[in-house]
């Protein structure tokens, strides 16, 4: 899609599509981790103990280049803007929590703001959502309750003026670019974002850019709540583009497991909206690490190849929008427990990256020259040995095969009770097979006496039958004159014993 207008514009740079990663700011322990979890939790407790779901399936996720990092440090912070910056990412969309006052995860990036390090671009998401530690309905398991007032609503904003006025803060046309995860949620945004907007006039900042998120599959229209714009953010309601993969499986009953280039395809055919609504991409989505054997959503197939090609056309169709209005949504940038980062890890190592920085290339986007990558060579024109990072792939290659060949024989494993229980119910059915043939022996045997028996009755009943018809047939002559005989013969000798009596 739009290839001839890539190969025009690669001849002419144009103006830079802004992508923006969201970012999530949990990899350090905070109280309220350490209460529900145990102390030290962070996201990568979470990350490292996901297994595999069906064979294949690439679990668990493990960082490369950044490793196992601690958002406390600056160090790391800033290797991640680098990294960023050199494969093209324009800023970090950080989510930000905010309840009543009270704000968590909050140090990353509080030492950001504050020291002005690393120089990158930012805005911020805030996150409206209750906290809890299960997915459930009601209050249950929630110890963060999100609640709205308008003194707190007014507090809210007065703090982010001070965010507003930072230099790298992300604008559109001078106005702060500000994204609100469950608009729907708030009883009235309506009134809170006109009073927001008139706060900041009053203190001398731009009205801010307010980008509601459709989050969970919310395709409302933005102006309703009094929003300027809408974002995307897939997989979130996915599965109105595309349906769920199917198998006898218990796994793809259990959890919800969607095609990647399925979801690509249907993205490019979304018809504009009539409303202005920034695309998102996403590189890979697995939040296993979060749901463990069941209630996951996985998209299956994901490769840095069609990543890429997907955020090819994506930029190609946000380059019609107005220049300011060029933005990209990324999800994500670290989301390493729902699988959704750009992060290098060791099965791709910076593929993705790569194909990132190679989008806005053959779009035409100027971008920082690469960094030579080409291996190392050693004294005497020898190749230097493997890298730790290569040794890392190679056992990371290693480890995926047999983790599927483990994960076959779990399979079977876990299907031999199944089989057992087939074979015990086959006996049942033989022993039941058995004990009908030989009462089926026994009714035939009754069967035979049964019909020996009628057939001896239906000679009877023929003879007698027959007995029957000759009696009722009409006397002949020869028959009537031989009982006129008898007759005349028996009155003779009647006669004769008569006279007999008489002379005595």
């Amino acid at each position: 899609m739009g290839s001839q207008a890539r190969d025009d514009a690669s001849q002419t740079p144009r103006l830079r599509p802004r992508l923006i990663a969201f970012y999530l700011p949990q990899f350090h322990p905070i109280p309220e981790n350490d209460f529900t979890w145990g102390k030290g939790f962070t996201e990568w407790a979470n990350v490292v103990r996901a297994k595999p779901l069906f064979p294949g399936h690439y679990q668990p996720r493990i960082p490369a280049d950044l490793g196992f990092y601690d958002l406390r440090l600056p160090e790391v912070r800033q290797a991640q803007a680098d990294l960023a910056r050199e494969h093209g990412i324009y800023g970090f969309c950080y989510y930000h929590y905010w309840t009543k006052g009270r704000r968590v995860l909050e140090r990353p990036f509080d030492e950001m703001f504050e020291s002005g390090h690393p120089d990158f671009p930012f805005c911020l998401c805030w996150a409206n959502h209750n906290w809890q530690w299960s997915k459930v309905n009601g209050d249950q398991g929630r110890f963060i309750a999100q609640e709205y007032s308008e003194d707190d609503d007014r507090e809210h904003i007065r703090w982010l003026l001070d965010v507003f006025r930072d230099e790298r803060y992300i604008t559109i046309n001078g106005r702060p670019l500000l994204l609100i995860w469950r608009v729907q949620d708030m009883p009235d945004p309506v009134t809170t974002f006109t009073m927001w907007k008139e706060e900041a006039r009053k203190n001398g900042v731009a009205e801010p850019y307010i980008c509601k998120v459709e989050s969970q599959g919310d395709f409302d229209n933005p102006h309703e709540y009094n929003c300027d714009a809408a974002t995307e953010f897939w997989p979130h309601g996915a599965r109105t583009l595309t349906e769920r993969i199917r198998s006898p499986e218990r796994v793809y009953r259990d959890n919800v497991i969607l095609e990647y280039r399925s979801l690509v395809a249907r993205h490019l055919e979304r018809p504009m909206p009539p409303f202005q609504r920034f695309p998102c991409v996403v590189p890979q989505w697995d939040n296993t690490a979060r749901y463990k054997p069941s209630g996951a959503q996985v998209l299956q197939g994901s490769t840095p190849e069609l990543y890429g090609r997907w955020l090819e056309d994506v930029i190609e169709k946000t380059s019609s929008n107005q220049p300011e209005e060029q933005l990209i949504f990324m999800n994500a940038w670290n989301e390493w427990a729902e699988g959704a980062y750009l992060e290098p890890d060791f099965r791709y190592g910076r593929a993705y990256l790569e194909a990132t920085r190679h989008a806005l290339r053959t779009s035409g986007v100027e971008i920082p020259a690469d960094v030579a990558t080409e291996a190392p060579k050693a004294e005497g024109g020898m190749a230097a040995p493997p890298s730790t990072e290569q040794l890392y792939r190679r056992l990371q290659d290693k480890y995926t095969f047999l983790q599927q060949q483990l994960t076959e024989r779990l399979a079977v494993e876990e299907q031999s009770p199944l089989l057992l229980k087939a074979e015990q119910r086959i006996e049942e059915l033989e022993r039941d097979h058995k004990q009908l043939r030989l009462q089926y022996r026994k009714l035939e045997e009754r069967h035979k006496k049964l019909q020996k028996r009628h057939d001896r009755v239906r000679s009877k009943l023929e003879r007698v039958t027959s007995s029957r018809q000759a009696l009722s047939k009409p006397h002949t002559p020869r028959l009537e004159d031989r009982l006129l005989r008898l007759t005349s013969k028996f009155r003779s000798r009647l006669g004769k014993l008569m006279r007999i009596k008489r002379a005595r």
